[in-house]
């Protein structure tokens, strides 16, 4: 499996004590470097999906390897498979408010002393056009401003797969296509895989290749 990031087979994951079925018995494969995007409308399970992917939840059944960890043991070092091996960027970017730009992105490094810590934070600053933003707080940025001190953050522990829950969503559609960008270029340059969900086609287009969900199952593949 060392060419594919994520492999699942069957997957299946239900709520309210298995009335609500999000997630059907979903397989598929996505490769290392890959730009996929999930799309689908509401309630297909797209949010889900990522979940599942990202060890932010477990599915009921089936199998799922990410980045060659078995991610349906009934017991694993969750927190720190993330930790190492994932960044996440969502939609409302979850910044801390009362933390500078520098600070949320070095977040989850967990080491806010360490001086190879701060240098990969303010680089990554750089590289996403805020260096000179890295002591403003939240409130003091755009909208975009704020997604892209989301995307450093994401990076700053050198993840091999970044996962995106409508990470333009609430972006106009210039801003909007500066991320997805800057996404793309991060992801092109670095290597990382990329799995970013939208219910927008527009973004999608940007991916290498489209999943589409209806009703928890994967459908025919997107043509544009």
């Amino acid at each position: 499996m060392s060419d594919r990031t994520v492999v699942a087979r069957d997957l299946v994951k239900t709520y309210e004590n298995g009335r609500t079925r999000a997630l059907d018995g979903v397989s598929l494969e996505i490769f290392s470097g890959e730009f996929v995007a999930i799309c689908g409308p509401s309630g297909s399970g797209k949010s889900t999906l990522l979940n599942l992917i990202g060890a932010l939840d477990r599915p009921d059944s089936g199998e799922l390897w990410v980045a060659g960890e078995d991610l349906t043991r009934s017991h694993g070092d969750f927190a720190g498979f993330r930790a190492r091996k994932v960044g996440f960027i969502f939609q409302l970017h979850n910044l801390i408010p009362s933390l500078t730009a520098l600070e949320n992105v070095l977040i989850p490094t967990l080491e806010l002393n360490r001086r190879d810590a701060h240098a990969r934070a303010r680089e990554l600053l750089e590289r996403v056009g805020l260096a000179d933003k890295a002591h403003r707080r939240p409130p003091e940025l755009s909208g975009g401003e704020r997604q892209r001190v989301a995307v450093a953050r994401a990076l700053v522990n050198n993840p091999e797969l970044i996962l995106a829950d409508e990470p333009t969503g609430s972006l106009d559609s210039k801003t909007e296509q500066a991320v997805l960008e800057l996404l793309r270029g991060l992801q092109s340059e670095r290597g990382v895989t990329l799995i970013l969900v939208t219910h927008d086609p527009r973004v999608a287009q940007s991916a290498d290749r489209v999943i589409e969900l209806v009703d928890g199952l994967v459908t025919a593949p997107v043509a544009f």
